[in-house]
């Protein structure tokens, strides 16, 4: 199999475990601001390799980029530092879907930022990107999931 992202140059996270099976990639990984490129580039890659189409692979990078940033910014560290978090990541027939799993129980708050506010729209650009979103709370922290649709004419490139 051919190597899909190169990793050996970049700081990647020493606490982080990845496999891929049929379709289906889970990563369980660190979330630091210097690693979401290369978490991206993991992503874009098995996007390409299951030949999703350019603006679904799109939307779904921007999601799971901003899900990430959001337990980035908003998930305390746990007793070493850390903010641990999971993905998910599905080609399903329709489109594709992603889980974001962490460790904080506290759902996503909406809000209504300043027209020149540079932050607080994450969830409105979730729901502007993703065709479907759902979020719950478990024992463990809280999963966040969207459904993102391959449109019927670009299913099949």
């Amino acid at each position: 199999m051919k190597l899909l992202v190169d990793t050996r140059e970049r700081d990647a996270s020493v606490r982080a475990t990845s496999r891929s099976v049929d379709g289906q990639l889970d990563m369980s990984f660190n979330v630091r601001a210097e690693d979401l490129g290369t978490v991206r580039d993991i992503v874009a890659a098995h996007l390409c390799w299951w030949r999703v189409d350019n603006g679904t692979a799109f939307r779904t990078l921007t999601v799971v980029n901003e899900l990430l940033t959001n337990v980035l910014q908003h998930t305390p560290a746990d007793a070493d530092g850390c903010r641990m978090a999971s993905l998910l990541l599905q080609k399903v027939p329709d489109g594709v879907t992603a889980i974001v799993r962490d460790h904080d129980r506290c759902p996503p708050v909406y809000s209504s930022p300043a027209l020149l506010a540079e932050e607080g729209r994450g969830l409105m650009l979730l729901s502007a990107l993703a065709d479907d979103t759902s979020v719950s709370v478990t024992p463990a922290g809280k999963d966040v999931w969207v459904f993102i649709a391959i449109s019927d004419s670009t299913e099949n490139l």
